[in-house]
């Protein structure tokens, strides 16, 4: 079974080892994460040509010609290359979203940013999402917090806060179940 995950974790590896680890140039280990995730999104846009090992080769022309003209690559941007053609010979490209997925994962962990998504019943007010944003630093550690935002008027009042796979459900809707729950079993509980 195919694990994107598992191809991330192989791709940051490869990135460290080949030239984007400690020892590199501070920005080498980016250019190789940008290299992929650009080539990634180019492949993603081709036709149903990419697959097998003709198709791989084909690729790696179009790759090679295409990287000619901006110069010398990198270690970490040749691993880049490298890493996607395998991919292709493969015959994994088809899965390359989650891959890319996975890998962006990593990568927002190692430059300490951390994605939320925080799901309003209503248009909050900015001092609200700062403050928001702001604790959550605190509380993770991240440097940067992602923020999506999204209304679902089901919620009621109140929010809902994803981090990771946690889940922060403050919102009116949630405390209506909880009592409904505590008024159904017959048991007195305080819910608010």
């Amino acid at each position: 079974m195919f694990t994107g995950k598992f191809w991330a974790a192989a791709f940051v590896n490869s990135l460290e080892k080949s030239g984007g680890g400690p020892q590199a140039a501070p920005g080498d280990f980016e250019d190789g994460f940008i290299t992929f995730m650009t080539l990634a999104s180019w492949i993603s846009s081709l036709p149903d040509m990419v697959a097998g090992r003709a198709s791989a080769e084909k690729l790696e022309l179009l790759v090679r010609s295409g990287t000619a003209a901006a110069g010398t690559l990198s270690q970490a941007q040749e691993t880049a290359v490298r890493f996607l053609l395998l991919l292709v010979k493969k015959n994994a490209i088809r899965h390359i979203d989650s891959v890319t997925k996975e890998i962006k994962k990593f990568m927002d962990k190692k430059r300490g940013i951390i994605a939320v998504s925080l799901e309003y019943a209503a248009e909050p007010d900015k001092e609200f999402e700062s403050l928001a944003e702001e604790a959550i630093k605190k509380r993770t550690g991240a440097s940067k917090v992602e923020l999506k935002r999204r209304i679902i008027p089901e919620l009621i009042g109140g929010y809902r806060l994803h981090i990771g796979d946690i889940i922060i459900d403050a919102s009116i809707r949630q405390q209506l179940q909880k009592m409904e729950a505590s008024l159904a079993s017959g048991k007195e509980e305080t819910v608010w």
